[in-house]
């Protein structure tokens, strides 16, 4: 399950001026954001039967979606989206630094208009500001980013490692994982699974807070819905 975080005050900003001035390197959830973690986290975890070793016969998750494994951007927004529903669900949050929007931690210097890498969070401002989540101890304690903004070369690169990574680890058949990510991550990592060197030439059109399914089976992948967000209200959508 590959959800993107719900809405940041930088998609707010966005959606009231049409501009990105303004925005910030990091930013948290703006109110609306909230009540959609909020509704997100009692979503994914209404009814959670017990669970069975596959679950087509319930493919639009209309019983349950009875998630083993959660992980998370180290971005706050992705960070903020997670963390209701790790403590709805019961279940560990695990944070990993690949996973990211696009282009890393950065501003845009006013005069030249460069795109400025910055550290973004430490180790220890992580670990004291969302103290349940759980940190790789590889990442640089002095920001997680810590290095320039990221090019679009290194994106579908990043998103192959990435799932690469994630089906070594969830190859037993009965895991439920769920990705809080972004917005363009998933149209990476979408690419990614469909075998792509470059992001398609088309953009998968994913909402704040919805989920997009892809069941790996045995001789097939299938992508069983994108951009779901019926759970929400329409003045939620976003």
């Amino acid at each position: 399950y590959i959800i993107r975080h719900a809405q940041s005050e930088n998609n707010a900003l966005w959606i009231e001026t049409g501009r990105s001035v303004g925005r910030v390197s990091d930013p948290s959830l703006s109110d609306i954001g909230k009540q959609q973690a909020s509704l997100l986290a009692d979503y994914l975890s209404g009814g959670q039967p017990d669970l069975q070793p596959v679950n087509e016969h319930d493919p639009k998750n209309l019983r349950a979606f009875g998630l083993t494994h959660l992980y998370c951007s180290l971005m706050q927004r992705a960070i903020l989206t997670a963390i209701p529903v790790a403590e709805s669900l019961n279940i560990p949050l695990f944070g990993h630094p690949d996973i990211h929007e696009g282009g890393g931690i950065y501003l845009d210097d006013e005069e030249s208009g460069e795109k400025i890498g910055l550290p973004g969070k430490s180790i220890a401002e992580l670990r004291e500001l969302y103290p349940k989540i759980i940190l790789p101890e590889t990442i640089d304690p002095d920001g997680w980013w810590n290095r320039p903004f990221e090019t679009r070369e290194e994106r579908i690169p990043r998103a192959q490692k990435y799932l690469s990574e994630l089906l070594n680890k969830h190859n037993n058949g009965y895991d439920r994982v769920a990705l809080i990510t972004h917005a363009a991550f998933t149209n990476y990592l979408l690419a990614a699974i469909f075998g792509q060197d470059e992001r398609l030439p088309l953009w998968i059109e994913v909402n704040n807070a919805s989920i997009t399914r892809v069941d790996y089976k045995l001789m097939e992948i299938s992508i069983v819905y994108t951009n779901r967000t019926d759970y929400l209200p329409a003045e939620l959508i976003t």
